[in-house]
């Protein structure tokens, strides 16, 4: 019985004091605005936030769909929270929305942030009434890789860590421009997009003016060898010191 009480006593120290991401992280895709009339022959904008959970993330794919005879996707202007961007379009035919982020090799972002804006125009044609924009978002299918995800390479497996979306419900109307809702302020550093705008049926193509390889928005992306994460191997190190005393002891 002695023996299996440095092994509890382990397991018991490491449960309290591994930060909870490294258990589970729970990541969610949002719309910005959510609700709200958007009127006949206006634009607005419809921003797509990230919240990772608190844990890291190497990658984002939004995949969205919007009623194409209601709305028109003019462009798409990148976000700050992943330094790139790739195979970002716009199927107007479909109705459907691609946005890819990633990051470097030797980083990854953690927190809450702007993963792309998508630019609206409603056409003066379009026909009042309730309209909406939806992730393509199975939560039940975790091995998808064709709809959104959020992602995190972990001892060389990609692992899923979305787990749920806030999509949007309009109603198309016919009064002035200025009664629309805007998106919610992102006050801070970086909050500005880093522009790369991708037209009707266009692809990102970051050149390293406007997007250079090295870009690292300030107070977003963090080293994967965090402060926290030295500290917590250090502090394991410690106790499975001590614990080897112990063990020792009670033999």
């Amino acid at each position: 019985m002695k023996k299996f009480l440095p092994l509890l006593f382990l397991f018991l120290i490491l449960f309290l004091v591994l930060p909870a991401s490294v258990f589970a992280q729970t990541a969610i895709l949002e719309l910005d605005p959510a609700n709200g009339p958007f009127n006949r022959g206006c634009s607005f904008p419809v921003n797509i936030r990230l919240d990772t959970g608190g844990g890291p993330t190497d990658g984002t794919d939004a995949v969205i769909f919007y009623d194409s005879s209601k709305l028109t996707a003019t462009s798409i202007t990148n976000g700050t929270i992943y330094p790139e961007y790739a195979g970002n379009s716009i199927d107007a035919q479909k109705g459907t929305i691609n946005i890819s982020g990633y990051v470097s090799s030797d980083t990854n972002f953690s927190g809450k942030g702007i993963l792309a804006t998508i630019n609206f125009t409603v056409p003066g044609t379009a026909a009042t009434g309730a309209t909406q924009i939806t992730f393509d978002f199975d939560p039940n299918n975790k091995a998808k890789t064709t709809d959104s995800n959020v992602v995190i390479l972990q001892q060389g497996s990609v692992v899923d860590v979305l787990n749920s979306v806030v999509n949007a419900s309009y109603v198309i109307g016919t009064a002035p421009c200025s009664t629309q809702p805007t998106p919610t302020p992102t006050p801070g550093p970086g909050s500005s997009p880093a522009v790369v705008v991708i037209p009707i049926g266009g692809y990102a193509t970051a050149t390293p003016a406007a997007l250079p390889k090295e870009y690292t928005p300030p107070d977003k992306l963090l080293p994967t060898g965090t402060q926290e994460f030295t500290s917590t191997l250090v502090i394991i190190g410690s106790i499975l010191t001590v614990l080897g005393i112990l063990g020792l002891a009670l033999l």
